[in-house]
């Protein structure tokens, strides 16, 4: 939350509040992976003692599988998180330490490093979808968790002789499998068996190999999927080009983006087309789409259209209870909308 008062409250506000949120970032995804190795090996437990069993969502078993296939691919993923998190920050030093011309060519540059990385993810992935997220996601609320249990309460957990009750998992698969009575027993006989056992159903996507949970474009959707990967670098060459008041960088940027999605769509409808959307498709997908909001908030169609539109909203809001804050926060961010290029790259 501090992050998003901060801004215009004093000098450098800004700087310092994009600093906590890069370093919080970054803290973050060390903590994620700490707790996801945890999980592995049992030792995460609730407040009650009990084993936490993390259910992987495809997101993360796709991207894992990914990661731990090759090292390249995990390393770009890595860089790639690295950069989304620190560009605001970097871009912000380079204003006010270098000035206007040098921060134009530092956003070229990290969207150049950018388009690399984002090839070589494809290029491993075997011409599969770059998704926004390329890091597995959290799924431990950490507030849930009790004091870690040691390593030999969890080896004996997870499938030593001395606990009859730990359900038994298979080697090459990783599916758990409970006990009958256990189950029983947890249903309370025969009478909400059914229940029990549909919400223990596993879907497709589940145990489907990881490879299959992101199809692999044909030729359509890969120039798609490319036009998407460079379309920040062609904007940004057009605006240091013609600038950022000229309509055709950002005319040629919706185009692509437009011709983008639709390519990419097509593609996927023609394969599989018996197969509902992959759940990690669709949430791309599904981003995507609402990228397009930042058209609203680019030079010039913000100078020209938007500006003055948000300003009044913010005005009408500054003299209301509890909106007064909406109003304040909308004040401080519309300076950074239109001075910064990282805040609506949706790079």
């Amino acid at each position: 939350m501090l992050t998003y008062i901060l801004p215009g409250r004093f000098a450098d506000s800004e700087l310092a509040s994009e600093a906590i949120y890069t370093l919080l970032s970054f803290v973050g995804v060390y903590h994620d992976g700490l707790l996801s190795k945890a999980a592995k090996t049992g030792l995460l437990a609730d407040r009650e003692g009990k084993s936490v069993e993390v259910e992987v969502t495809a997101f993360n078993r796709y991207h894992g599988r990914l990661s731990t296939q090759s090292d390249v691919y995990r390393a770009a993923a890595l860089l790639l998180s690295g950069l989304q998190f620190s560009e605001k920050l970097i871009e912000m030093a380079v204003v006010k330490r270098c000035g206007e011309k040098a921060r134009w060519k530092v956003v070229f540059w990290i969207e150049m490093a950018k388009v690399v990385l984002r090839l070589n993810l494809l290029q491993i992935s075997g011409r599969r979808m770059v998704t926004g997220n390329v890091i597995p996601e959290r799924l431990v609320d950490p507030a849930q968790l009790g004091p870690a249990r040691s390593m030999a309460d969890a080896g004996r957990k997870n499938g030593g002789a001395e606990d009859d009750d730990a359900p038994w998992k298979g080697e090459r698969s990783g599916l758990k499998f409970r006990a009958v009575r256990d189950i029983l027993a947890q249903s309370e006989g025969t009478a909400h068996l059914g229940a029990f056992v549909s919400s223990e159903a596993r879907s497709p996507e589940t145990v489907s190999p990881a490879r299959s949970l992101v199809r692999r474009y044909n030729a359509l959707g890969l120039v798609g999927e490319l036009l998407f990967i460079l379309r920040p670098i062609l904007y940004v060459i057009g605006i240091r080009k013609l600038g950022k008041s000229d309509w055709r960088p950002w005319a040629l940027s919706l185009l692509v983006e437009l011709a983008s999605r639709q390519m990419i769509r097509t593609d996927l409808h023609a394969t599989d087309k018996e197969v509902p959307e992959r759940t990690v498709e669709k949430d791309e997908l599904s981003r995507r789409k609402w990228l397009f909001l930042y058209y609203l908030l680019r030079s010039p169609f913000f100078d020209r259209f938007t500006e003055s539109r948000m300003t009044r909203v913010a005005d009408w809001c500054s003299n209301k209870p509890l909106l007064n804050l909406v109003g304040a926060l909308i004040h401080d961010y519309l300076p950074l909308w239109q001075q910064y290029y990282f805040y609506t790259s949706a790079s």
